[in-house]
């Protein structure tokens, strides 16, 4: 199970005097956005528009998505001292995201090239900052301010000095498995045994395991290292698993305008409506609400409800 760390609700109450309910761990990023009626294949032009430049970047359009649903969320990465990085910055203040272990540094910000088809979904480049040393002092003072650390995992050796920093600080880690996270079933045991909630989507599930997704392939997982794990399945809804209970809900119908970001709307919802002591049924069914909403405009972050907007739509 945890491998003898605190259970979640422990946790939580523990540490519910500190400043921030979460720290997003990485980099914001400008995502550059064009539609075209498909993604190119290789060596082939398509015909498209520009639709605009967003503010973006995972572990930040977490964050935003978690503070507008009432979380109180701080972001831990670096910005270009460049117009883009003021825009991030400016972006993280307006939906609530404070930037006090946000800094800027003398390079270009992350961004990404986001190709929009006429369905919806997307294909995108993404361009991050030079990477640099761990700051320990730094990371481990934020911490200190915070319940849990929600990140990316690309970089595993630097993702377990990081959740080595969060556990000894008595900090939850929250993770998002991709299929280019962990591409094999060693490489997604070491992100497990770190973590304490996984978020993974349908293509992260399936690049280790040739089970139908349910609860009961689900649940093996667990025994890994996690306490918390939910599987998105887009259209098809989500499932979430903990030691003792599971839950699965299906999507919300949507208007499909831009799928970007809508897997990272998910996990922000579900870990506000976890801060809100929520049960695990009804943070899966708030997060599927929230996720819905958040597709219906261009960018990542442009449709991100209200705590009051994903109210009345599971009314």
């Amino acid at each position: 199970m945890s491998r003898g760390r605190p259970e979640l609700a422990s946790i939580f109450a523990a540490n519910a005097a500190r400043a921030f309910d979460m720290l997003a761990y990485g980099d914001p990023n400008i995502d550059y956005v064009f539609e075209t009626a498909r993604v190119p294949a290789a060596d082939e032009k398509a015909l498209g528009r520009r639709l605009g430049t967003f503010a973006g970047g995972t572990a930040a359009n977490v964050a935003c998505a978690a503070s507008r649903l009432g979380a109180r969320v701080a972001g831990y990465g670096r910005v270009g001292a460049d117009a883009d990085g003021q825009f991030l910055l400016a972006a993280n203040e307006a939906a609530g995201v404070s930037n006090t272990f946000l800094r800027r540094v003398d390079q270009p910000s992350a961004a990404a090239t986001i190709i929009v088809d006429a369905s919806g979904e997307k294909a995108l480049v993404y361009a991050p900052m030079p990477g640099e040393a761990l700051d320990e002092a730094a990371l481990s003072a934020a911490l200190g301010q915070s319940r849990l650390l929600y990140a990316m995992p690309y970089d595993l050796e630097e993702f377990q000095q990081i959740t080595a920093l969060a556990h000894a600080a008595g900090v939850a880690v929250a993770i998002d498995i991709e299929a280019a996270v962990a591409p094999n079933r060693e490489r997604l045991d070491a992100l497990l045994a770190c973590s304490d909630i996984v978020f993974m989507n349908a293509g992260g599930f399936r690049a280790t395991s040739d089970a139908e997704i349910s609860a009961k392939a689900i649940r093996p997982l667990l025994d890994k290292g996690p306490q918390l794990l939910v599987v998105t399945m887009g259209a098809a809804g989500a499932i979430a698993c903990s030691g003792s209970e599971s839950s699965e809900h299906p999507a919300f119908p949507a208007t499909m305008v831009d799928a970007t970001g809508a897997g990272d709307c998910f996990n922000g919802a579900y870990l506000a409506a976890l801060f809100g002591r929520r049960s695990l049924s009804d943070s899966l069914a708030f997060a599927c609400a929230a996720a819905s909403i958040s597709v219906s405009a261009v960018g990542a972050r442009t449709a991100l409800p209200s705590k009051k907007e994903v109210e009345a739509l599971l009314r």
